[in-house]
């Protein structure tokens, strides 16, 4: 499937070299919504990203997905702590240059970490300007490996990168690729696959403890969901461990798979979600008088 989106391609950072594309090409908006994809992801993540992008401009806000380190392939020698990183600097860059208000976070796949990384880790500065945040397809990425990978394989692999993080050599590359093509580390290997990993935020199997600042837009047959895991359950706890469940909203759209590519109507029912809570972010209090 052919798509497209018209906007500007800037640089928001030079060490590294990172870029960042913005929808539309030319607006007025003091409002930015910045979509973060999953593993393997660069621009257009997702089919439904142009409709987002459109959809996000009639309500006044602009739309923009960044290239992190650890896009495409390079997640695999990244690590979430940079993508937190990354995040920050692009939104002091966004302040820096654009008329910047207000900021929504929406997460895809694992970009849902990297949401949920950059509220934690932001600097204060940063972290007030955000007033919306929507996760969808929040899934494990350790459970969803369990379902793809052979378990004495994947266990021999996470024993060999545990050994490696313990021995200070974290950082080596595993010679087991990822998906069979990407190169990736002892330490993020750790991080995504191990309980209780830097990344394991929305496994089924964490306590309610564990589950902590959490906002869930769950799919209703998202493919990466083990078929034990009730998505509608686990997307309350997700809002319960926010501790401000009044706050937050979870959606499990029926039958969907994890892009939102099907069924027909998936991804336009997440966008109107989307929607609505951009509409009740308008408004909120936030404060931009520190400089970071």
């Amino acid at each position: 499937m052919s798509l497209s989106l018209e906007g500007t391609l800037f640089r928001f950072a030079t060490s590294p070299s990172l870029h960042a594309f913005e929808s539309p090409a030319s607006h007025a908006h003091t409002r930015y919504a910045i979509f973060v994809g999953g593993l393997t992801d660069g621009l257009l993540a997702c089919d439904y990203v142009p409709r987002l992008a459109a959809a996000c401009d009639l309500k006044g806000w602009a739309l923009v997905q960044p290239l992190l380190s650890s896009a495409c392939k390079g997640y695999g020698t990244s690590s979430i702590a940079a993508d937190a990183e990354e995040l920050a600097a692009l939104v002091s860059h966004l302040r820096r240059t654009r008329q910047l208000r207000a900021l929504a976070l929406l997460g895809h796949s694992s970009g849902c970490q990297a949401a949920v990384a950059f509220l934690a880790a932001a600097p204060p500065p940063a972290r007030q300007l955000v007033v919306a945040c929507g996760l969808q397809a929040a899934v494990s990425d350790r459970e969803a490996w369990a379902m793809e990978a052979e378990a004495e394989k994947r266990e021999r692999t996470l024993r060999e990168a545990a050994r490696l993080v313990a021995e200070g050599r974290g950082g080596q590359l595993l010679q087991e690729l990822h998906y069979g093509f990407v190169p990736i580390t002892a330490e993020r290997y750790t991080s995504l696959f191990a309980r209780g990993g830097d990344e394991d935020f929305f496994s089924s199997d964490l306590t309610d403890d564990e589950l902590s600042a959490r906002l869930g837009h769950m799919s209703g047959a998202d493919e990466y969901v083990p078929p034990h895991v009730d998505a509608a359950a686990l997307a309350q706890r997700f809002a319960k461990a926010t501790g401000a469940p009044e706050a937050t909203a979870t959606l499990v759209i029926e039958g969907a798979n994890h892009a939102l590519t099907s069924p027909e109507g998936a991804a336009d029912a997440f966008i109107d979600a989307v929607g609505e809570l951009l509409d009740k972010a308008i408004g909120r209090k936030f404060s931009v008088d520190e400089d970071f």
